[in-house]
């Protein structure tokens, strides 16, 4: 077999034509040092990172979780984006593997655990081992050379105290009645059967970020984007009139100045509102971004119930910096058995 292609860590995780597959490298820091959690497989007798094929009605992000999940029995949250990696199977398609860096989620009271859907463990005819390894170890024990790249980008963070980051995500609403046949005030248009799914949809997603607090535009369409997740975690919706579209084109100032304080600090937080507002709350997340973040900002508008999450780190001087930025438009999920 050919060994994979890598390429340069992606600020956006776009599809790519083939085979989409998704993974982790979950770390930890265990006596003062970097160490790696790494899986075999008996049926190739390889030693690499947990990893498979996204399923029907799946975001890479939310497969990136269920497959650690599966392969190594631990609850993770997902963290900034890695190195992806590609490479022709047999038939000559393309399987791309896109990775992500995940942290152990030990806390028991967090609230995303609880809105999780339940895994199926791989049987050990799948994966019969897993072991923590420092890096160096982890470079040596690793089978496939190109599984080494994403574990030196995540080093390289680690090193520069750009690892541990804090996601901020920034929805639009899933869609909406037509304003064109709402007789109604536009604050009361109710999602579609379209724009509900799309909302279950994203329940996974804000799951495996380890979401713990949820804001929303008061208006009906965006509250109902985000109940879903909210209701499963058991967390309130907080609103803010600022995230409005009629609040956001008199007092312009007043949603950016929200989302400043949202990027200042807090738990993992997703933000939900309407097209016109979503330039500002950009706009403001592009203040604090290197330059592959401005890059991923300026592939267009986001798309009804799509999500930018922006991974941020607080810097030793105590500011704030948006380090790599991924946008995913979760799926409808499966319908119900």
């Amino acid at each position: 077999m050919k060994e994979p292609k890598t390429t340069k860590a992606a600020a956006s995780h776009e599809a790519t034509p083939g085979i989409d597959a998704a993974g982790a490298i979950v770390w930890r820091v265990a006596g003062g040092r970097l160490e790696v959690l790494l899986v075999h497989r008996p049926r190739y007798d390889d030693w690499s990172w947990p990893k498979g094929k996204l399923e029907a009605h799946e975001d890479l992000i939310t497969c990136a979780w269920r497959e650690v999940a599966e392969e190594t029995g631990r609850q993770v949250v997902i963290g900034r984006p890695l190195p992806k990696v590609a490479y022709p199977l047999v038939s000559g398609r393309i399987k791309t593997v896109y990775y992500w860096a995940a942290r152990l989620a030990d806390d028991p009271d967090n609230p995303a655990l609880c809105a999780r859907a339940p895994v199926r463990i791989a049987p050990r005819r799948e994966v019969d081992r897993t072991r923590w390894l420092e890096v160096d170890q982890a470079l040596r024990r690793l089978t496939r050379p190109t599984d080494r790249v994403p574990l030196l980008k995540l080093r390289d963070y680690y090193l520069k105290g750009r690892l541990e980051t804090r996601p901020v995500v920034v929805i639009r609403h899933a869609q909406a009645a037509p304003r064109d046949t709402w007789t109604k005030l536009d604050g009361l248009r109710p999602l579609t059967d379209a724009g509900r799914t799309r909302a279950k949809g994203a329940v996974s997603l804000l799951a495996a970020l380890g979401v713990r607090r949820v804001i929303s535009s008061p208006w009906i369409r965006c509250r109902a984007t985000v109940r879903v997740f909210a209701h499963r975690a058991r967390l309130a919706v907080g609103t803010s009139r600022w995230l409005t579209e009629t609040e956001a084109k008199e007092r312009p100032q007043r949603a950016m100045g929200l989302m400043r304080r949202i990027l200042r600090g807090g738990p993992p937080v997703v933000v939900c509102s309407h097209r016109p507002v979503l330039p500002l709350l950009l706009a403001v997340i592009a203040e604090r971004a290197a330059g592959r973040v401005h890059r991923a900002l300026a592939q267009g508008p986001l798309a009804t119930g799509e999500a930018a999450i922006a991974h941020t780190v607080r810097l030793p001087d105590g500011k704030v910096k948006v380090v790599a930025l991924d946008r995913i438009r979760p799926p409808a999920p499966a319908p119900a058995a």
